[in-house]
């Protein structure tokens, strides 16, 4: 009844591990191993495409950075145009009024002259600034308004004099006072009678009041437009920020009007230069780098995003796969755990009544004789049969306690143990059974202390049945022996029992820890199960190590720190 009742617990108790139950988890490892490789193959291959989109993207960035220097270039050049076509106009209207009768200055009546000026330029927009009458000198004669030169004077050089003594051209030149306030251009054209210079009249322009640089590319950008002389001397606008830094990029370009360079005078700049036509003026375009080139950092960023998302929804679709294939999975494998558990503990019950059965079968036939005698016992054969009934009532009783041990769990009762003496004592009980079977057993123990904290119940359990596994596989074309070794490794204490049996089958090695496997005959297969659970419930291990001409396992065991 006890042992029915022993059956029952453990075949209804859940905690028999399913002989493919590892294999199991070693398919749902190669699941998921297999789902990483997708991924990682996915994962791999978009950012390979990805990277040569960004490849493009940035060769893409510099076009566009190229083509919008040369944008800016472009304007600037179209701008220098405009300003110079301006400035040409006013050159001819100069021009025209200094060849009319009216002006003469030489018969020193200049009625005339004013009243010319004042009907067609007196509040005029074309000469914002004024305009005058000067001596062939360069002196101021007359000037409307009437206070226009008088901090100037003489506002032509004498060289530009000197040139319009022997020439007709207009000149266009910078106004003299060199105000920071001003952006005033004057327009001079020489006064010449018959091929004489006898004055020369002059018109004056704010360039700030005229509207006549363009700026709308500079308040659309954030960037500046400048007029330089090819000096360097700004001219307009009257001020800007850090314009004299800029400014003196002019003369670093010496002998090239057209340029378009980058500078950095506190913050990243983009110049360009273009020459004002008919003029010794240069026209600058200025911009901030970031903000010139943020149009085309914009198109990459937008672009890279979306082809990131673009990557990523087929990565999150195909994640979502198989997640879902992996549950699927999960619950076929569950299925297939039950189903191979059930079949795991059909084996283990008909193991478990083969055992109890020919154990039931020896204790009947040793019963029968014993009752059927006729009192008479000469040859102590009665003896002998209640030996081997003790024998089978033991050997039961062990198969009981392992499988209760093996069903309820290996909970260790620790205590200071010292391995070397114990295992001497464990060999001291087990050599007769060696000598039964004609298998020499010997004993090898390091001389130093070998200290542990172990369950010396326990342990008595894993060191008996790997000796009395030994004994019974010992002797593979050699005298039997097997030896048992102890010794300690770093932190830890290990025992060693060696065969020179046939080893271990390969059918069985794979699954050589799992409960019900055997390679006896007459075995149950649950000896080296629960030793091993023995030993990991130690904070050990147990393994079998390979070596030609035999077996050996080694129990590993933590050492007892001082």
């Amino acid at each position: 009844m006890r042992i029915a009742l022993l059956a029952r617990q453990l075949l209804f108790s859940g905690t028999v591990t399913a002989p493919g139950q590892a294999g199991d988890h070693d398919f749902r490892a190669i699941h998921a191993r297999f789902a990483r490789y997708v991924i990682g193959i996915y994962a791999a291959a978009a950012a390979v495409a990805i990277a040569a989109l960004l490849a493009a993207l940035i060769s893409d960035l510099q076009y566009q950075r190229r083509a919008a220097r040369q944008s800016v270039e472009l304007e600037t050049q179209l701008r220098a145009q405009y300003l110079g076509r301006h400035l040409a106009l006013l050159a001819e209207e100069v021009h025209r009024l200094g060849d009319r009768p009216e002006i003469d200055l030489l018969d020193q009546e200049f009625g005339p002259e004013e009243r010319l000026l004042l009907d067609s330029h007196d509040n005029s927009t074309i000469f914002n600034r004024g305009v005058a009458l000067l001596d062939g000198r360069g002196a101021r004669i007359w000037a409307a308004p009437s206070d226009f030169l008088e901090d100037n004077p003489h506002p032509v050089p004498d060289p530009l004099l000197a040139a319009m003594a022997t020439g007709d051209e207009v000149q266009i030149l910078p106004s003299g006072t060199g105000s920071p306030q001003e952006s005033v251009l004057y327009v001079a054209s020489p006064v010449r009678r018959n091929h004489v210079l006898t004055g020369v009249l002059l018109g004056a322009i704010d360039l700030v009041a005229a509207r006549a640089v363009d700026t709308g590319f500079g308040r659309r950008t954030g960037g500046d437009v400048l007029l330089v002389t090819r000096g360097g001397r700004l001219l307009f606008p009257p001020s800007a920020p850090a314009a004299e830094r800029i400014s003196a990029i002019v003369p670093l370009q010496a002998g090239n009007d057209t340029f378009l360079t980058e500078a950095d005078v506190g913050i990243p700049l983009v110049v360009a230069s273009a020459p004002v036509p008919n003029t010794a003026f240069l026209l600058l375009s200025v911009l901030q780098r970031q903000a010139l080139d943020a149009p085309a950092w914009s198109r990459l960023t937008e672009r890279l995003f979306i082809g990131i998302g673009l990557a990523a929804l087929p990565l999150v679709g195909l994640s979502l796969l198989l997640r879902g294939s992996l549950r699927a999975f999960r619950v076929a494998e569950e299925e297939a755990i039950s189903a191979e558990r059930m079949q795991s503990l059909g084996e283990a019950a008909s193991l478990i009544a083969h055992e109890v059965r020919n154990a039931l079968n020896g204790l009947r036939l040793g019963l029968d004789v014993v009752l059927g005698g006729d009192g008479s016992d000469k040859s102590g054969r009665r003896a002998d049969i209640l030996t081997s009934l003790r024998g089978e009532m033991q050997r039961l009783s062990n198969f009981t306690t392992e499988l209760l041990t093996f069903s309820r769990g290996v909970v260790p009762n620790m205590r200071s143990l010292e391995l070397g003496g114990f295992i001497e004592k464990v060999v001291a009980v087990l050599g007769p059974q060696a000598d039964d079977r004609g298998v020499r057993l010997t004993t090898a123990v390091e001389g130093a202390p070998l200290l542990v904290r172990a369950d010396p119940t326990l342990i008595h359990v894993v060191i008996s049945n790997l000796i009395g596994n030994a004994i019974h596989f010992a002797g593979h074309e050699a005298p039997p022996y097997v030896r048992v070794e102890a010794a300690r490794a770093d932190r830890t204490c290990v025992v060693r029992v060696i065969d020179n049996g046939p080893g271990v089958a390969p059918h069985v090695r794979r699954r050589l820890f799992e409960p019900f496997v055997t390679g006896r005959s007459n075995g149950v297969g649950i000896g080296l199960a629960l030793a091993r659970r023995i030993a990991r419930a130690h904070g050990g291990e147990l393994r079998e190590v390979t070596r030609p001409g035999g077996t050996c396992f080694e129990l590993i065991l933590p050492a007892e720190t001082a």
